[in-house]
C-alpha cells in the first residue's frame, strides 16, 4: 500500500490498519510517532493524566513481530489507544479510585482494557477526566484551547481530536461520552446498557454507567466495540446477547430506513439550545432523508422528566457507593464531586422511587415508538465548547438539573452516537445524536457511516 501523506498521528484505524496489515507501516513507527505528538502539544491540552510511553513502545515491538510472523489478530493490532481514568489499566495510578494522602495503583486491568489487549492494541495510558479527588489541570479543546472539551470524558475528547491517540475508551453516566465527543468533532458511542462489560470500571452510577468507544470516525468506533462488546460473568450487570460484525454494517445505505425526530422535545429545550446547532441538525436530518431515510416526527410525553429522573437515580447511587467516604469527600474532594455527594444527600429514598417510576414510563414509550421507527435523531449538544472562563466545576451538575439531549439515553439504557455535523462561526464542533433499540448498534453505524461519508466533516481537523 502507498505511505500516507498525511502525519501519522492522524491517521485512523480505519487507515492505519490496511498499512500495518500490509507491512507498509509498523506498528513501533506508528506509537513513536503519536508519542512525539502527545510530547509535542499535550502540555496545552493536558488530556494525559498518565502516560505510559516505555511501556507502550515494547507493546509495538510485541506487535510488530507477531504480525511479520503472520500472527496478525485484526484491525486493532498495534493501534495505539488510551482509555479514562475511570478504567482499570494494569500499572497505571487510578486517580478517580484515590483517596486524600493514598494514590492507589491498579494491579489488574478491567474487563474492557483486557479485551484490547487481547484484540493487539497498544496502550498509551490514562486519559483525563472531569470529577476526580482532586483538580488536576483542565483538559482544553483542540479546537481552540481557550474552550473546554465537555465532561466527564474530557481528556478523551481532546486525545482522539488531536491525535494524541487513535481511539479512547470513554465511559457515559449522563452524557459523559457524548458530549466531549460533541464539542471536540468526533464519534462518541454509547452502547446498550450490558454490551460493553462494566467489570474494573470505578462506579459513579450502576445503573446508568455505560463504557464506549470515542474514535475520529465511524469505522473505527465499530472496531473498538467489535473487541469490547460481550458477555463477561464478572459483570453482574453485562447481558447474554450475541455480538454482531459490527464493521458488517458499514455500508452506504440507509434507504427505507424510518428515522424518528422528536420535535416536541427539541423545542422543550430550545431555550437553552443555539440556533446554529439546531440549524446544523435540521440540516443533518434533511441529508439524512436526501439519502433515502423517511422522516417521521415523534412524541415521548415523558422525555421532559427524563434528565431529571437520570440526575436522581446517578446522585443517590453515587452516594450509596461512596456512603462510608462521605464525610471525608465533602471535606475535601473536588468541588465537582463534593456536589454528587450533596445532591446524593438531599435527594431521598422517595425521590429515587420516584425517578425509578419515570424510567419505566420512558422506556414504555421509548419501546413504543420504535415499534414504527428504526432510529431517532436529534442534536447531540445544546451548544459549542463554551470557554474556560464561561464554564465551572458545577455546570454540568446544573445540566442534568433540566431537560437535555444526552442523559434520556441513559435513562433508557439505548444505544446512541453523535457525529460531527458542522462548525459555528467560531469554528467549534456541532454535532447530530442517533439513538437506536436496545442492542442495535449496526442500524446505528450504518446511518452514522451514511451521514459522515456524505458530509465529510471527518476530513477537517483541528489547528492545534
Amino acid at each position: 500500500m502507498p505511505y500516507p501523506e498525511k502525519p501519522l498521528f492522524h491517521l485512523t484505524i480505519h487507515e492505519a490498519q490496511k498499512l500495518v496489515q500490509s507491512h507498509a507501516l509498523s506498528p513501533v513507527e506508528l506509537v513513536r510517532a503519536i508519542l512525539k505528538r502527545i510530547e509535542a502539544v499535550d502540555g496545552k491540552l493536558h488530556a494525559y493524566l498518565h502516560l505510559m510511553a516505555d511501556s507502550a513502545l515494547a507493546e509495538a515491538r510485541v506487535a510488530e513481530a507477531e504480525i511479520l510472523q503472520g500472527r496478525y489478530r485484526g484491525p486493532l493490532h498495534g493501534i495505539a489507544v488510551a482509555v479514562k481514568d475511570q478504567l482499570d489499566l494494569k500499572g497505571a495510578p487510578a486517580q478517580i479510585r484515590s483517596k486524600p494522602s493514598i494514590h492507589l495503583q491498579t494491579s489488574e486491568d478491567s474487563t474492557a482494557v483486557r479485551k484490547l489487549r487481547e484484540a493487539g492494541a497498544v496502550m498509551l495510558g490514562k486519559l483525563a477526566m472531569s470529577g476526580l479527588p482532586s483538580d488536576p489541570p483542565q483538559a482544553r479543546n483542540p479546537w481552540n484551547t481557550d474552550h473546554i472539551t465537555g465532561g466527564s470524558s474530557t481528556g478523551a475528547g481532546a486525545a482522539v481530536a488531536a491525535g494524541l491517540c487513535m481511539g479512547a475508551l470513554g465511559e457515559d453516566t449522563a452524557g459523559s461520552i457524548r458530549n466531549p465527543a460533541s464539542l471536540c468533532g468526533i464519534v462518541g458511542l454509547k452502547p446498550t446498557y450490558g454490551r460493553v462489560s462494566r467489570y474494573g470500571l470505578a462506579p459513579l452510577s450502576w445503573s446508568l454507567d455505560h463504557c464506549g468507544p470515542m474514535t475520529w470516525v465511524v469505522e473505527d468506533a465499530a472496531y473498538m466495540l467489535q473487541a469490547v462488546a460481550g458477555y463477561d460473568p464478572r459483570d453482574p450487570t453485562s447481558i447474554r446477547a450475541p455480538v454482531p460484525e459490527y464493521s458488517a454494517a458499514l455500508r452506504e445505505d440507509i434507504r427505507g430506513m424510518v428515522v424518528g425526530v422528536p420535535r416536541h422535545y427539541i423545542e422543550e429545550c430550545r431555550a437553552r439550545t443555539d440556533p446554529e446547532i439546531l440549524t446544523f441538525v435540521d440540516r443533518a436530518i434533511e441529508e439524512l432523508e436526501s439519502l433515502g431515510a423517511h422522516i417521521e416526527e415523534v412524541t415521548l410525553p415523558t422525555l421532559k422528566l427524563a434528565t431529571i429522573a437520570n440526575a436522581v437515580i446517578y446522585y443517590n447511587e453515587h452516594f450509596a457507593a461512596h456512603r462510608k467516604d462521605a464525610p471525608t469527600l465533602i471535606k475535601t474532594a473536588a468541588t465537582a464531586r463534593r456536589a454528587r455527594i450533596y445532591l446524593g444527600l438531599l435527594t431521598s429514598a422517595a425521590d429515587y422511587v420516584q425517578a425509578q417510576r419515570i424510567r419505566s414510563r420512558v422506556k414504555r414509550e421509548f419501546a413504543e415508538v420504535f415499534q414504527k421507527i428504526d432510529l431517532l435523531a436529534l442534536p447531540g449538544q445544546p451548544g459549542p465548547a463554551p470557554t474556560v472562563e464561561q464554564s465551572g466545576p458545577l455546570d454540568t451538575l446544573y445540566k442534568h438539573l433540566a431537560p437535555d439531549f444526552l442523559a434520556p439515553f441513559n435513562l433508557a439504557g439505548l444505544p446512541a452516537v453523535n457525529i460531527p455535523c458542522g462548525f459555528t462561526r467560531a469554528n467549534l464542533p456541532a454535532a447530530l445524536q442517533l439513538a437506536g433499540k436496545p442492542f442495535d448498534e449496526p442500524t446505528l453505524l450504518r446511518a452514522a457511516y451514511t451521514y459522515q461519508q456524505r458530509a465529510g466533516w471527518y476530513e477537517k481537523r483541528p489547528p492545534i
